[in-house]
């Protein structure tokens, strides 16, 4: 498999969940840092700042709306990372909240491997692409 040089942060209370997802996506090339809560995920964050963020909403101790209202807090840098909710919950007022406190994406459980790996590689390419539209106006 051809590494994509991207880094992802998988932050997933569900052991299972998190494993397929790390093992999907590291088949498609990329390195996959995975953490089982909200506390472990900001501190995995802040110590490797990834390419990407994948977060479960409902996880105990701090919930993924509680991660990226953190995020938000601690630098707005931090805003330059895509950040994707993955959540069991379907209801509108939750994607509502998450696309409030501005995450890029809202992925519902089960995860359709293919719809995330697209998602991903757009929100990446995305960033590659403004990248290389500021140079141009430089």
């Amino acid at each position: 498999m051809v590494s994509t040089g991207k880094s992802v942060l998988c932050i997933e209370d569900d052991s299972e969940t998190s494993a397929l997802i790390a093992e999907d996506l590291e088949e498609r090339g990329y390195a996959v840092k995975v953490a089982a809560d909200g506390h472990s995920g900001l501190s995995a964050y802040l110590k490797a700042i990834p390419d990407i963020v994948l977060c479960d909403i409902n996880m105990p101790g701090m919930t993924g709306f509680e991660v990226m209202q953190c995020l938000s807090a601690l630098a707005p840098k931090f805003d330059a990372v895509p950040f994707i909710f993955l959540t069991a919950r379907t209801d509108r007022d939750s994607e509502l909240m998450g696309r409030r406190l501005g995450a890029d994406d809202y992925v519902t459980k089960p995860v359709d491997f293919e719809i995330l790996a697209t998602i991903i590689e757009a929100r990446l390419g995305r960033g590659a692409r403004n990248e290389i539209g500021r140079a141009r106006w430089r």
